[in-house]
């Protein structure tokens, strides 16, 4: 006869302890398996039992033929209210998980105003709240491949829903413009960069989209930053998280070529129809791609990359974003090595998978003359041996050759 257990056996653990088959203490939001090995505390659906008084056989089936089917397997039945328990549940998710993946959320105060600052300006600005609501519902989808089909359609859904009632808002700026108007505009740059990862059978074109509207950031910004910084915004934290988007600071301790990216604005000029604007667009965007490679080089922290990383369609001018869209060659250049950069901190969820596909669309549509521009990113998305990676963003070998062998 096998010994009697000396504990109750948990039924209703965390997902990841039942993968394990360990025993879960059950302790929410996170178990203490989690809690000591820093990870994401994922729980099964909630499977809600209603009382039902018994009936007559008469009752019963006239309730039986007034039963309707359950929209989304899975997801609450509409007889508990489910698209109000759906928003709940997403509402959770994104303070208890969502929140820790967003900008420069390492840092405390930056955390703090991701958990509970945002969710207290959704409840102010309905828009904001249709953007948590699609965030959290497509970072779910990623943790829990079989709710994936099921949470697509539904973070489209409150995206949409976000996206029409927050023009209107943004076509009318000022120095009044609400606070929750702004991190809206950053959080759904940061959902059309998500998008990119899904599976797409339409030949490549570059990630426009997301250029465009995380460039709209700086538009809105710009109108009300005084303002904000004035009055103590609750966004001020991620304002003054380090590194600033638009300074110029340099890391003492790099000591590689200053300027490593310049040969870019160099090659082949006399190919290229370009006016004063276009040349200042592309000096600017290679200046801010030159800062990213260079914290990158001297090992700041993955939060700071990632940050600089999404900064860089703010930063830039609307021309080069143009220049991008016209699909000049100097342009995808430039664009294959943010991404190359980008491709050395996609441990998150946002952004997990999306370098590779950008780099190889970007190397199929560009001419056979600047093939060779290409080398460098492609050797970072490729398995060659470390004795193979010989080409370096321009002409000396450097770490990053041998980083993802």
């Amino acid at each position: 006869m096998p010994p009697c257990l000396s504990h109750r056996k948990s039924t209703t653990g965390c997902l990841r302890c039942k993968i394990r088959k360990v025993k879960c203490d059950e302790q929410r939001p996170r178990c203490s398996h989690c809690s000591r090995h820093n990870v994401i505390c994922e729980w099964p659906p909630l499977q809600t039992r209603v009382y039902k008084p018994k009936q007559s056989k008469s009752q019963n089936d006239t309730a039986k033929r007034q039963l309707q089917p359950i929209p989304h397997a899975g997801l609450p039945s509409p007889e508990l209210g489910g698209l109000r328990v759906l928003e709940l549940r997403l509402m959770h998710h994104w303070t208890t998980a969502t929140a820790d993946t967003m900008s420069s959320a390492q840092l405390a105060s930056v955390k703090e105003m991701w958990s509970i600052s945002v969710p207290q300006m959704a409840f102010e600005y309905e828009p904001l709240l249709h953007t948590l609501l699609a965030l959290g519902a497509a970072h779910r989808s990623t943790l829990i491949p079989a709710e994936a089909n099921s949470l697509r359609p539904i973070y489209h859904g409150y995206i949409d829903s976000a996206l029409q009632r927050h023009r209107p808002v943004t076509s009318q700026l000022n120095e009044n413009t609400n606070e929750a108007v702004c991190l809206n505009a950053v959080l759904i740059s940061l959902y059309t960069l998500f998008l990119r990862s899904e599976p797409s059978t339409e030949p490549y074109q570059p990630p426009m989209l997301w250029l465009s509207m995380a460039h709209g950031i700086r538009t809105i910004m710009k109108s009300v930053i005084h303002q904000l910084v004035r009055n103590s915004s609750r966004i001020c934290p991620l304002i003054f998280a380090q590194p600033t988007l638009w300074g110029k600071e340099q890391s003492c301790l790099y000591e590689g070529p200053l300027k490593p990216f310049h040969f870019l604005l160099e090659y082949r000029l006399d190919e290229e129809d370009m006016d004063e604007k276009d040349k200042e667009a592309y000096t600017g965007a290679v200046e801010y791609l030159e800062r990213l490679y260079i914290a990158m080089e001297t090992r700041e922290p993955e939060f700071i990359i990632r940050k600089m990383f999404s900064g860089f369609p703010p930063v830039v001018s609307r021309d080069f974003i143009q220049l991008v869209s016209e699909k000049r060659p100097r342009a995808l250049a430039i664009l294959a090595r943010l991404f190359a950069i980008g491709k050395t901190v996609e441990n998150i969820w946002w952004l997990r998978g999306i370098p590779e596909k950008e780099i190889i669309g970007i190397n199929g549509i560009m001419p056979f003359s600047w093939k060779w521009t290409m080398d460098w990113p492609l050797s970072l998305v490729s398995k060659k041996s470390p004795a193979e990676h010989t080409t370096a963003p321009s002409a000396g070998r450097t770490r990053i050759d041998v980083l993802f062998s």
